[in-house]
């Protein structure tokens, strides 16, 4: 199509052109005194007074260019049309005369469309790929500059609603045009799959996505920092919590009260530490001195009673008992250990002693383990007898546990100003509800699939020869999964560390036979086990607010930036000493850091929206309808957060119906509106936490993930994943976080290319240092721009213990598991992986590197094997020395000199096996 000043009609081509140049210009909407249809860039008026240019040459950008796309037949005569010119009929054919803000969504969705068809090397969308289009459209953007992992799905009405793939295409086939969507793509096609792709990625239905509102997926990152926030609250408060729990249950029990009585003020005051005795003429106690001297005594009974079996359960004294055991760099010895400490406290019907349990893993380990000779005589008792010693260091006195009690109540409720028994429960059931969130975290299930009671877990013994040393029992829970398999009962496994959080709320809520064990309802028990999600979705958001405002290393890096950026002359003694404490923990210019300060501001500049929604109560929601209707009576709203919110995040035609005169904030009008402030924001939901799940799998198990998630997930069809049939949940949720987990790997590589050689190591870091060192990188865009290219190339990642595998295209072939130019990554050994040019190996991959190579070291020290018989280990000896050697910035320093010195050793006496072998033959 070739620019035309004066238009000569010549040809039927010509006369095409210009009728929908014509039709073009009489859109009342099109800035006509800016070009025409011959330009490459189209002015559409936006709003009253403001224009947005449609610039319609990113069609000949590398990513999204495609070639032959389109025919144009006129009197019998067929036509190639550039992709360039194809967008323009279909922008100009899309657009009405009352609404030109379709041009914008359009031209949009067309950039997306080939971009995507671009990547999938296809001509057009059909009925065997729009359904992958659907997925790549929900959770990626396409820009002039690349391809970007989108927060939240972009909203239906902007989308879907303006662009209708069979109205387009019988549009343009009336015009003459084909190609871009297939004849045979059907309506009925294009709506089934996108309710499937909507479910999988959001854990919505189409229609509830056209309705609008908030689809955001937490990540993996955010997820993670979450989860650590939770796993604190949890570590850091069971204890007392727990304690004050059982307290509060016994004086019920003794005389029995109700919430807002009086007794309830005693144990609020008793909690706190500030309860006042009552001074009476004849110094007798009075009704209160009595609750609160009963309360006291319980508190200090139940301390007493539950210390040990709490305490020998956190993790941080279970690592501290490995260390004491000198097996810190093994994998499996919390596992051991915390499973010895179940079996002390919980009845859960063992078939093994914890001497059989502890023997089993002695004999594995002495198979493996080069020093496991200082623990073949000990006993689980000295096990058991260790961690007495590490939690008597932490056991108070009667006087130490009320004074820590009382400090760490008024901790727990210290943005309350006037603290009342409510407060206080609200606060120890945000403990509780910490507890049942990492449970949906650590499950990735449907929050319709935690109704279960304690019962529905089962214990078995570990019958599996590979690994029950270190599994010896394997929990299973058998309970319902209603969206696959209606009212049977299915059996999945959970791990040890899920079976303790189940057991410990089972203690909390003092649940009944039969009811549910991770939440609890005083108005009901058992009916509530069909009813979980309603509970789920209350619990998982309960410690948001918490978390977005007290995370310690969101509170951290903060101040780090805030002193920083101080002159040092100005510092306080007290800020100079916090300086040099958080910059030995903290490095200011790395891609954690940035992330955290970057989380922490998205995160608190999003809370103030949701505030102003029912996700913190009925009274936010309604504090903001309040300011809604100031704004509508008078056009100002006094509160400045809700005056803040209202300009900023609400469209202006929603402030112009608010302002009408004729708007009523009905239930449904304040649903639209909470679903307008939170289209963008991350928040946790169960369904975030299933793609969390999916992406922590993705980057950290070894093995078909595919089907560990099926059986997860408890999907009907095994074979799914890797075969693209019935239920593709999975495979959506795994693309999507494929893409993610890779966008992440690469930008921290690229933000520090410092660190590359030292913390990570491997031919992949040594690939993505040579394009830094060869690509002029100035700005943001310019990172993420060379960050897409990068990731465009990676064909697949595999992870493993010992590296993570990042095949590229174009160097399939030097791979050193490539077998006829073809990678096998299933063959992934640590000969082959720690000198790939494929892998990028990381500090949190020096355990599994020795775990790997430490049987061969045990072999090769063996003074009885030939060395003939243990040649081949040195390669493999050698690469894990050089990788473990180069990861420089590590902890545990002693421990890694340790193993370093075993390897070593374990060369050595290869090769002078082999030369005196060699002697014994010349």
């Amino acid at each position: 199509m070739m620019k035309k000043t004066e238009v000569q009609i010549v040809t039927p081509l010509e006369r095409f052109w210009h009728e929908q140049n014509q039709k073009l210009i009489a859109n009342p909407g099109f800035l006509n005194s800016f070009g025409n249809l011959y330009d490459d860039t189209l002015y559409f008026l936006k709003g009253d007074s403001y224009k947005t240019a449609l610039d319609f040459s990113v069609f000949d950008l590398e990513h999204i260019r495609i070639e032959g796309i389109a025919k144009l037949k006129l009197d019998g005569a067929t036509y190639d049309l550039t992709l360039k010119e194809y967008a323009k009929l279909v922008v100009i054919n899309n657009i009405t005369l009352q609404n030109v803000r379709s041009a914008i969504n359009t031209y949009s969705m067309m950039i997306n469309i080939c971009a995507f068809l671009n990547n999938d090397n296809s001509e057009a969308l059909c009925a065997e790929n729009i359904e992958a289009f659907h997925v790549s459209f929900l959770t990626q953007s396409v820009t002039p500059k690349g391809w970007f992992t989108r927060l939240s799905p972009a909203s239906f009405n902007s989308t879907y609603n303006s662009f209708n793939f069979v109205d387009v295409r019988n549009t343009l086939h009336a015009l003459g045009v084909y190609g871009g969507i297939a004849q045979q793509l059907t309506n009925r096609q294009v709506l089934a799959t996108l309710d499937t792709a909507c479910r999988s990625i959001m854990g919505v239905s189409r229609s509830e996505y056209a309705k609008g509102g908030s689809f955001n997926a937490l990540t993996l990152e955010m997820g993670q920092y979450y989860a650590d926030h939770l796993k604190r609250v949890y570590e850091k408060n069971y204890l007392f919590s727990f304690v004050s729990q059982c307290a509060i249950h016994r004086l019920d029990e003794h005389i029995g009260f109700k919430d807002g009585s009086k007794p309830c003020k005693v144990i609020a005051e008793t909690i706190l530490g500030t309860f006042t005795p009552s001074v009476s003429k004849n110094h007798k106690p009075n009704k209160d001195d009595n609750i609160h001297k009963y309360f006291k005594s319980a508190l200090l009974s139940e301390y007493k009673k539950s210390f040990d079996k709490v305490e020998s359960l956190k993790e941080e004294h279970i690592s501290e008992v490995v260390r004491e055991l000198g097996l810190q760099l093994r994998f499996d010895s919390v596992e051991v250990v915390r499973v010895l400490m179940l079996q002390r406290y919980y009845d859960f019907g063992a078939l093994k002693s914890p001497d059989a349990v502890w023997l089993g893993y002695l004999q594995s380990i002495d198979k493996t383990e080069v020093e496991s000779e200082n623990l073949q005589n000990s006993t689980a008792d000295d096990v058991y007898e260790k961690m007495s010693i590490v939690i008597k260091k932490h056991k108070l006195t009667n006087a130490a546990f009320f004074s820590s009690l009382n400090k760490w109540a008024q901790g727990l409720v210290v943005e309350n100003k006037c603290v009342t028994y409510i407060n206080i429960k609200s606060a120890l059931n945000r403990v509780n509800d910490a507890m049942t969130t990492l449970m949906v975290a650590y499950l990735g299930y449907r929050k319709s699939e935690f109704g279960f009671p304690l019962s529905a877990i089962n214990v078995e013994h570990n019958v599996d020869i590979l690994d029950s040393a270190h599994v010896p029992f394997r929990f299973k829970l058998k309970w319902f999964v209603p969206k696959t398999n209606g009212t049977t009962k299915i059996n999945r496994e959970i791990t040890s560390q899920c079976y303790q959080l189940a057991a410990q709320l089972n203690e909390v809520h003092q649940a009944p036979d039969g009811a549910p064990c991770l939440y609890a309802d005083v108005r009901s028990t058992v009916s509530t086990s069909d009813k979980s999600g309603l509970y789920i979705d209350l619990k998982v958001k309960s410690n948001w607010a918490n978390f977005v405002a007290y995370y310690q290393p969101f509170v951290d890096a903060n101040e780090l930036q805030r002193i920083s950026g101080l002159p040092h002359a100005t510092l306080s003694c007290s800020e100079k000493d916090k300086l040099v404490q958080l910059s030995e923990q903290y490095d200011l210019n790395s891609a954690r850091v940035q992330h955290l300060l970057a989380a922490s501001k998205e995160v608190r500049a999003a809370f103030k929206r949701l505030q102003c929604t029912t996700f913190c109560g009925d009274k936010g929601q309604k504090r903001f309808k309040a300011s809604l209707i100031e704004y509508q009576n008078i056009g100002i709203i006094t509160n400045k957060n809700h005056l803040d919110v209202v300009n900023r995040y609400l469209s202006d035609e929603t402030r112009q119906w608010l302002r009408s005169g004729q708007a009523n904030l009905d239930k449904k009008s304040m649903l639209d509106i909470t679903s307008e402030l939170t289209s963008d924001v991350r928040y946790p939901t169960p369904h975030a936490f299933r793609h969390i799940w999916a992406e922590s799998v993705l980057v950290r198990y070894q093995g078909d993930v595919g089907a560990v998630i099926s059986h997860q997930f408890c999907h009907l069809d095994n074979s799914f994943f890797m075969a693209y049939l019935r239920d593709k949940e999975v495979k959506h949720l795994m693309q999507s976080a494929r893409m993610r987990i890779l966008n992440n790997i690469v930008d921290i590589l690229l933000r520090e290319p410092q660190k590359i050689g030292d913390e990570f190591v491997g031919g992949f870091s040594r690939f993505v240092k040579k394009v830094v060192r060869h690509t002029q990188v100035v700005t943001d865009d310019d990172m993420q721009s060379l960050r897409n290219r990068i990731v465009g190339r990676v064909i697949s990642i595999q992870p493993s213990r010992f590296a993570t595998c990042l095949p590229r295209e174009g160097g399939e072939a030097r791979a050193k598991c490539a077998e006829l130019g073809d990678i096998n990554p299933q063959n992934a050994k640590p000969e082959f992986c720690l000198g790939c040019t494929n892998a990028i190996i990381t500090t949190g991959n020096i355990r599994g590197i020795w775990a790997t190579v430490q049987p061969f070291v045990k072999e090769c020290l063996n003074e009885d094997i030939m060395g003939f018989m243990i040649e081949s280990h040195l390669p493999m000896l050698r690469s894990a020395h050089k990788r473990i050697q180069e990861l420089t910035h590590i902890g545990h320093q002693d421990s890694v000199d340790k193993v370093l010195s075993f390897i070593e050793k374990a060369i050595t006496s290869i090769e002078n096996k082999v030369i005196t072998e060699k002697g014994l033959y010349e």
